[in-house]
């Protein structure tokens, strides 16, 4: 299986300039027992959008298509020399027809921002050595990808442990939390239906076109950014591969206010997997995107194993990896090997 030296490398090879990879936070924990047949890597929200609607969004459009295709023309490279050793997974939101403007429903809108994104595209959808073959979760600005058959992007997926004794990781774009959380008097409640319809073998969330509808409904009209516009992350770029088995800017989310903006989602993600494990899964470690806040945190279940969330940021916004740094373009992406999981910056381009 791939190491993290080894993608380490790769990102290093794709992005050479000075401080052109930086590592926002690690996480170890060999209790994690996770899934350890391949490496993962996780690409966050993106909000592609066609050329003409994008002109409408100056301030929050996207902008890191050089960098995105970079990274993964890297990573295809990778995958194809190391045959069943890697999955690529985008967390939803790669598309934003939420936001498209042309009225024409999602298969069209689709078809649109796709031919003028057609090297991102093509380079998640083919396989290697064509692509890297993502794995593509439907978010909510592209929940219609959830319905149309020729993309047939699942809203979650589970990677079991082939051990009974051993972790599983759940990976979902996380706007279930927007919607958990703001009705918190149900939060069991909801919590509970998510994983009732997972145990009996559904691949929606459950009928919740409605639930997401209102959460795209709190979004800020015109011109406003997504998510966290301006995320500041606490990073440090190496030039040397980053020491392996270690943890570094973890926040501890058991510890303090449990409503402190840093952590988001946290006690909402852990209530779910005290659910799931009801019904057989060991969820250890959560990923997601959707907030565009790239961070780690981590805390203990009700049986005292070790939990993690792991927030892979985004590919839209900015971020700063300390105060006196300046403000780049977000580039985010996850990274997870055995039990260890890893939030990267890439690329330098400032604001």
């Amino acid at each position: 299986m791939l190491t993290h030296t080894e993608i380490f490398e790769c990102l290093k090879q794709a992005f050479p300039q000075r401080k052109g990879v930086s590592l926002v936070a690690s996480f170890f924990d060999e209790e994690l027992q996770l899934p350890g047949r391949r490496a993962h890597v996780f690409i966050g929200d993106c909000h592609l959008l066609n050329q003409q609607d994008a002109e409408a969004y100056p301030k929050s459009r996207f902008s890191q298509g050089r960098d995105l295709v970079t990274l993964l023309e890297a990573l295809t490279k990778l995958k194809a020399d190391s045959p069943g050793q890697l999955a690529i997974w985008q967390l939803g939101d790669l598309f934003d027809i939420w936001r498209a403007r042309g009225g024409l429903g999602p298969a069209a809108e689709v078809d649109k921002i796709a031919a003028d994104h057609y090297q991102i595209i093509d380079l998640i959808r083919y396989g290697a050595p064509y692509g890297v073959g993502a794995e593509v979760i439907a978010g909510n600005h592209d929940y219609g990808l959830h319905q149309l058959g020729e993309w047939n992007a699942a809203r979650y997926r589970i990677v079991q442990n082939d051990d009974p004794a051993g972790g599983d990781m759940l990976v979902l774009h996380g706007d279930i939390f927007d919607w958990i959380e703001k009705l918190p008097d149900e939060l069991k409640a909801r919590v509970v239906r998510f994983a009732t319809w997972h145990a009996a073998g559904k691949k929606d969330l459950f009928d919740e076109a409605e639930a997401i509808a209102e959460v795209n409904r709190d979004l800020k009209d015109g011109d406003r950014p997504i998510g966290k516009a301006k995320a500041p992350l606490s990073g440090r770029a190496y030039q040397e591969a980053p020491e392996v088995e270690t943890t570094v800017n973890v926040i501890n989310g058991d510890a303090g206010d449990p409503r402190a903006a840093k952590k988001k989602f946290f006690t909402s993600a852990k209530s779910l997997a005290e659910e799931l494990r009801k019904r057989g899964h060991n969820i250890r470690l959560m990923v997601i995107g959707h907030t565009h806040w790239a961070r780690i945190l981590r805390g203990r279940l009700s049986t005292a194993e070790p939990f993690a969330l792991l927030d892979c940021g985004a590919w839209t916004g900015f971020c700063r990896l300390a105060p006196s740094e300046p403000w780049l373009h977000s580039g985010q992406l996850g990274v997870v090997v055995d039990n260890e999981a890893r939030l990267y910056q890439v690329g330098r381009r400032t604001m």
